[in-house]
C-alpha cells in the first residue's frame, strides 16, 4: 500500500514502515526556490486576469470550479494546481491555456 500525503507534517510517524510519495516539490528540493518563485507569478497572473476582465472569485464557480479551491489557487494556498483546473481557469478567463504562463 502506498500513500500520498500534501506535507511532510501529514506523515507525523502514523505511516512509519509504509512507502511515502510526497506530492509536489519538497521544501528541501534544489527546485524549491525556483518553483515557489514560478507558482507565485503563475497565481499572480490569474489574479490579474481575472480582475481584468471584471470576474470576481465568486463568478469563478459558474465555470466549475469550487469556490474554497479557486481561493486557495489565488491566496498561494495550493501549490500544486490541476491541469483540468488550469484548463478551467483559462476557459473562464478566455484566454488560450499558455496564457496563463505569459507575462
Amino acid at each position: 500500500m502506498t500513500w500520498f500525503v500534501n506535507r511532510k507534517s501529514d506523515i507525523n510517524g502514523v505511516f512509519e514502515g509504509l512507502p511515502i510519495i510526497m506530492r509536489g516539490i519538497d521544501e528541501d528540493s534544489r527546485y524549491s526556490v525556483e518553483f515557489t518563485k514560478f507558482t507565485n507569478q503563475l497565481r499572480l497572473r490569474i489574479i490579474e486576469l481575472r480582475k481584468r476582465k471584471g470576474l470576481t472569485q465568486e463568478d469563478m464557480q459558474t465555470f466549475e470550479l469550487s469556490l474554497r479551491q479557486y481561493q486557495r489557487i489565488e491566496q498561494g494556498e495550493t501549490k500544486n494546481i490541476t491541469l483540468s483546473n488550469l484548463f478551467k481557469i483559462a476557459k473562464a478567463l478566455d484566454v488560450k491555456f499558455h496564457e496563463l504562463f505569459l507575462k
